[in-house]
């Protein structure tokens, strides 16, 4: 219906809620009422009329004409849905102007922090990561912040989906050894990553299988736990740990993985 679609406009764009944009919109179509005759042509409860009415005053959308009983008249709309753009525009500029100060402001004294690894790893150096959506924007932040090599042993998820990003790591510099699950070439090949592999700015291979897919990202660890149902469900354990010792650990079994694995 034309009326509930002016009253959720109402509501929506300009700040009034349900009873007030019920209210307007029955001032605009019969031009002057009483509170009594508001609750009589709108779906304003009758207790509420008084409140309204003066609540769509307060905010410029109605003129009242004091008497014995009150009666209210709408302002014209095309004033004050004018009006009220206008000084949401100049009200918008200064909520950017200072969200801009407060941005600048928070980098300054977060600096200091952000020098330091305590905000980004804290105390301990490992994390449980659960769900795709966690473990995807995980991985994007390894990849994101990785400075000298990428060990990607990947049964197929993170080739495929991520493969831009691990572009823009070797586009940095970094350099990126892959071994991918044979099953997984036919979902590459619209992919940069065998572009790069044949132009040799990565190094790409081709593995039956791995017991462990894992990611390491310098001295960064990345890699799953076995469970079938959760991986079902979208819901897999993912485990991330920083430190040099474990990542040597790792390391190894990737080379393991390297040297049985064929070129492409």
């Amino acid at each position: 219906m034309v009326k509930d679609r002016m009253v959720e406009l109402l509501q929506e764009h300009f700040e009034l809620n349900l009873y007030e944009a019920r209210a307007y919109v029955a001032l605009v179509g019969f031009g002057v009422l009483t509170p009594a005759e508001l609750a009589s042509v709108s779906e304003v409860p009758a207790p509420r009329t008084y409140d309204v009415l003066r609540s769509l005053e307060k905010k410029g959308f109605a003129i009242s004409q004091p008497g014995k009983v009150n009666k209210y008249r709408p302002v014209h709309p095309q004033n004050i849905l004018e009006k009220f753009i206008e000084e949401w525009q100049e009200r918008v500029k200064e909520e950017l102007e200072a969200k801009k100060k407060a941005k600048e402001e928070l980098l300054e004294l977060m600096t200091p922090l952000i020098e330091t690894e305590i905000p980004k790893y804290g105390v301990e150096r490992v994390w449980v990561v659960r769900g795709i959506r966690n473990a995807t924007l995980k991985t994007k932040e390894m990849f994101e912040g990785v400075k000298e090599k990428i060990l990607l042993a990947d049964d197929g998820y993170i080739a495929v989906n991520l493969d831009k990003d691990i572009i823009a790591a070797v586009d940095r510099g970094v350099k990126v050894k892959i071994v991918v699950a044979e099953n997984l070439l036919p979902r590459l090949k619209s992919s940069k990553l065998l572009d790069y592999a044949k132009a040799g700015k990565i190094e790409l291979r081709v593995a039956d299988k791995f017991e462990l897919p894992m990611l390491i990202c310098d001295d960064e660890v990345f890699f799953a736990l076995e469970d079938m149902a959760a991986r079902y469900f979208n819901y897999e354990t993912q485990i991330w740990i920083k430190d040099f010792r474990v990542r040597e650990l790792f390391e190894g079994k990737f080379n393991e993985y390297w040297e049985k694995a064929k070129p492409l």
